[in-house]
């Protein structure tokens, strides 16, 4: 379903009753007469403004049947049990290792020492059984004492204490006197002028020094200064020159890039062209009858050397009453017996290229319904990440003897948005032998479908029905259109377990609706 998610978001100790098309746990489970499960939220956006619906699963014949919302039932045995599932409290992330049931589940909040509780002095939260500490070293407005004058003040307002109310906080003398310290008190303006009127001549060699150094911190800045403004010239040169360089290899380069991508669209199209020529020696395929004629001569080749093997037989058997030569009628025997073995070898090879050529005819369907075994899974998708085989095409099939020929394509480590964390499952239209009987464009509904090799129920389907604007469906005009589907069709994560993977084996169906078509 594309629908919101409306189940339940809570984490389980284990594997819970989930929804069908998510991990969130059912929310007021309800039954559907196929058998399968939904959230009660789910059931408006599923029939939206029909007054019928189907299954959002369809995972089989029974999912397909449309039904209205009178025949959906609370499942009441689903919901006890999601209510007695174990499930994390909700401050296990701040330490709880409770896990009580679903239904029990807000009494323990209730009562949890690890539920956040606010500080009743700075307000900040904490969890309850860390309140106390939080009181004592924690707490911004936590009392502590002063160095100075020991007077108990909140740790916030200490700073500002010590700057301007702490009577006993020791001052510098506000002209830079080295050593010199006066308490902050009630006497301590009488304090200030004392002390500057017993260290004027102290304080004019303070100030008479401070002005020279600032004079000598001038002289060295107008000298960086001086000095960063050739090192700016200079760096101007220094990109200008760059620059020109730049410009100058761009003049060189652009015309070797127009060759380099010349030759390699040149590259590119013969490419293709022997790729096309591969498919048409494919597809021209010998029929069976050529390949019972090539058994015949082949059958018909042996009985003529057993005849001349046995003619050899009785010659040597004859000996020289034979009427001629022992020596000379064997080796003309002989001869020819060598010539028929060489013809008997060639139509053997040429048996065998056209055995090979009828096994890929025998695997093609003509119900619309496509049966893919890929072996060796691990070694086909390494070789895709490699890209020595970026793709997989199946072995045609038919909706019909005289229907649409189309085949699917699999990018075992995926292509586009799936690459390298889905595998992408596309569906190809193929020009066939009666195009020109048949309507344009395709417009059957096609369903592609990833096998459950454990349970036999949890198939991964997607099912489209044909855009008829798209250049994929037209008639073709070439061997095959453009290939359509899913670019994340399941991820790797999901296909490698035993439910989909088996014996380094993956099982392929694609299934084309081939009602309605007329027939030749």
């Amino acid at each position: 379903m594309n629908q919101a998610n409306f189940g339940y978001q809570r984490t389980l100790t284990s594997t819970g009753t989930n929804k069908n098309d998510s991990t969130l746990v059912l929310r007021n489970a309800m039954q559907l007469p196929c058998g399968h499960q939904i959230c009660e939220p789910c059931i408006d956006p599923l029939f939206g403004e029909s007054d019928n619906a189907t299954c959002p699963v369809k995972d089989d014949e029974y999912c397909e049947q449309p039904f209205p919302k009178n025949q959906i039932h609370k499942d009441m045995c689903t919901r006890r049990e999601v209510m007695s599932l174990p499930v994390f409290c909700e401050y296990s992330k701040d330490g709880c290792k409770e896990t009580p049931l679903w239904k029990n589940l807000k009494k323990h909040i209730e009562e949890c020492e690890y539920r956040p509780v606010e500080c009743n002095e700075c307000q900040e939260k904490t969890p309850l059984n860390n309140l106390a500490n939080h009181k004592e070293t924690e707490c911004s407005f936590r009392v502590v004492v002063c160095d100075h004058c020991s007077q108990n003040i909140p740790h916030c307002q200490m700073q500002s204490h010590l700057d301007h109310d702490c009577t006993e906080y020791p001052l510098n003398c506000p002209n830079g006197c080295e050593n010199v310290t006066l308490p902050r008190n009630e006497g301590v303006i009488t304090e200030v002028e004392k002390h500057q009127v017993k260290a004027t001549d102290q304080h004019l060699m303070l100030a008479l020094s401070f002005s020279g150094q600032t004079s000598d911190e001038n002289k060295a800045l107008h000298t960086e200064i001086e000095e960063s403004k050739k090192e700016i010239e200079e760096l101007k040169l220094i990109i200008q020159q760059l620059h020109q360089d730049n410009q100058r290899l761009k003049e060189e380069i652009t015309p070797l890039v127009k060759s380099v991508t010349k030759d390699m669209k040149k590259k590119l199209v013969t490419l293709t062209e022997r790729l096309i020529n591969l498919e048409r020696m494919v597809e021209h395929q010998p029929k069976r009858e050529v390949l019972e004629k090539q058994e015949q001569a082949i059958s018909s080749l042996k009985d003529d050397i057993k005849v001349s093997q046995e003619q050899i037989t009785q010659l040597e058997r004859a000996g020289p009453q034979g009427g001629r030569s022992q020596a000379l009628v064997p080796q003309d025997v002989k001869n020819q017996l060598k010539t028929n073995e060489k013809q008997m070898a060639i139509q053997d090879i040429r048996l065998a290229e056209l055995d090979l050529r009828f096994q890929v005819l025998e695997t093609a369907s003509y119900d619309g319904i496509l049966m893919w075994k890929i072996r060796d899974y691990y070694r086909r998708k390494q070789e895709a990440k490699s890209g020595r085989t970026l793709s997989l095409y199946s072995q045609p099939f038919y909706t019909s003897r005289t229907g649409y020929k189309m085949c699917a394509r699999v990018y075992l480590n995926g292509d586009g948005m799936g690459k390298g964390t889905h595998l992408s499952l596309f569906f190809v239209v193929m020009r066939g032998e009666y195009d020109a009987l048949l309507p344009w464009p395709f417009q059957q509904k096609v369903s592609l479908m990833l096998l459950d090799q454990e349970t036999f129920r949890r198939h991964v389907c997607d099912t489209f029905q044909p855009d008829t604007t798209s250049s994929s469906f037209k008639r073709p005009t070439t061997e095959m259109n453009v290939a359509t589907g899913c670019p994340l069709f399941i991820s790797h994560s999901v296909l490698e377990t035993k439910t989909y993977l088996n014996d380094d084996t993956i099982f392929i169906k694609v299934k084309v609706d081939s009602t309605n078509i007329p027939v030749p």
